[in-house]
């Protein structure tokens, strides 16, 4: 039995840019079970690679594996459906990804004779039984030979405790990359699921209350850095990539903990919620090595970002990242533009925060960086149903001028009362907010 785990392509073009992509890790773990199993299994990354649709067709002709796994989402639907639609080779599919809960109609419409298995959900233990035709649980739906799937809480196929969840790091080859502080960096997920419920998140609270959130404990991720440090002994610094790691003060003094065990630097994902009450910790926090917080600011208008569910207001935002950048924590701020009925005045509140906190941040022992985007309506999430109309992705030249970014440049029309040419500038000026030479030339105290 042999199988492939595509990750999916963004374009069908061939891309010249100096991004650095980070692995596939929900295909690494799948893949990590089915090697468990003794199934032949290899991972394919079609973004890292630059691969177009004719090549990954070719690729499935060439491997002639019995079943052919590959994720969807906005952006890459039509380009999934391409693929398999296009395949001339005998093969079975499976799609998974968060979208696939939205999507599974038309994914079963797909106009192929092979099989087509949707997964919803975690695909884990699933796929390994869907490969050994040995599936224990009834079909959310079935039809000649498409099968839907569905992994929630009633399901014996959840990873109920994450932390005994296996992860072949070698499946992704030598895959480190430099961090923008010139670290040379590895990624650990610590949870799954999301505490808040944005309304422009497909990761909603509302939209995943089939599935309940979980974490690491202590143990299973110092066992993960005790992996990388000595699979990969040149790994400066750790990027964990899940919200919840610092969800409270309880998961802060955790991290301190984790970290304070190894030598590493670490940046992380945080909300603002999540850190406040909690600025008695911060120095602590960056003594256990913590470089930098990601923290997704969204808007700077409060009744942009009531409507769009994101907690905290303005004025919490600015306090809670300027006592972080006190305290010699750096911070990225991801800002969105072009929100449903946004207005230039309001997306000019979102700037002006993003240069405040930017200017506070120039007399600080923090650095302040930026990541603005235009928003894109994800299938399922609140705005896209609030717009309600057929939706396609497409990627956007006019920000092209924004180096080491083009997976994330795509556009699905303006929804805002903004002109494009405003959305546009908005997303350059801000993005280079965190591009210009002073933040890449100030000297940042070594931890």
């Amino acid at each position: 039995m042999k199988v492939i785990l595509f990750n999916s392509p963004i374009y069908n073009r061939k891309v010249g840019d100096i991004e650095d992509y980070l692995p596939p890790f929900g295909l690494g773990y799948i893949a990590t079970i089915l090697q468990e199993e003794n199934i032949d299994v290899k991972i394919i990354d079609c973004v890292n690679d630059n691969l177009t649709v004719e090549e990954i067709i070719s690729i499935i002709g060439v491997e002639e594996p019995n079943f052919v796994g590959i994720n969807i989402f906005s952006v890459n639907f039509d380009l999934i459906k391409e693929i398999i639609e296009k395949c001339p080779y005998k093969t079975n599919f499976l799609v998974g990804g968060k979208s696939t809960k939205f999507l599974y109609q038309d994914i079963i419409n797909f106009k192929t004779n092979n099989s087509i298995s949707v997964i919803i959900g975690e695909g884990e233990y699933i796929i390994c039984d869907i490969v050994k035709n040995q599936v224990s649980e009834r079909t959310k739906l079935q039809s000649n030979n498409r099968f839907v799937y569905e992994v929630d809480k009633d399901s014996i196929y959840l990873p109920q405790d994450i932390s005994k969840l296996p992860l072949n790091r070698t499946l992704f080859g030598n895959r480190s990359i430099t961090n923008v502080y010139g670290k040379i960096e590895e990624a650990i997920i610590t949870s799954r699921e999301c505490l808040y419920n944005c309304a422009f998140c497909g990761g909603a609270r509302s939209l995943n209350s089939n599935v309940p959130v979980r974490e690491r404990d202590e143990e299973s991720i110092t066992e993960e850095l005790t992996q990388i440090s000595c699979l990969h002994p040149e790994t400066k610094s750790i990027r964990v990539l899940d919200d919840l790691f610092l969800k409270n003060r309880n998961s802060i003094l955790k991290a301190i903990k984790i970290f304070g065990k190894f030598n590493f630097e670490w940046r992380a994902m945080a909300h603002i919620k999540s850190l406040q009450g909690s600025e008695d910790l911060f120095v602590s926090l960056k003594d256990s090595g913590c470089r930098e917080l990601e923290i997704g600011i969204e808007s700077g208008n409060d009744e942009i970002r009531k409507m769009v569910h994101k907690v905290g207001s303005v004025e919490e935002v600015y306090d809670v990242i300027t006592r972080l950048l006190d305290a010699g924590i750096n911070v990225k701020g991801y800002f969105m533009y072009g929100l449903p009925d946004e207005t230039e005045k309001e997306c000019q509140d979102t700037y002006n925060l993003a240069l405040k906190i930017y200017e506070y941040s120039q007399n600080s022992c923090g650095l302040f960086r930026t990541s603005a985007f235009q928003f894109r309506p994800y299938h399922g999430t609140e705005l896209y149903n609030k717009i309600n109309k057929h939706i396609s992705f497409k990627h956007n030249d006019a920000l092209d001028e924004l180096d080491g970014r083009k997976q994330f440049n795509f556009t699905a029309g303006n929804f805002s009362k903004c002109s494009d040419d405003a959305i546009n500038n908005f997303v350059i000026k801000t993005n280079k907010l965190g591009e210009n030479n002073e933040f890449k030339n100030r000297k940042v105290p070594e931890l």
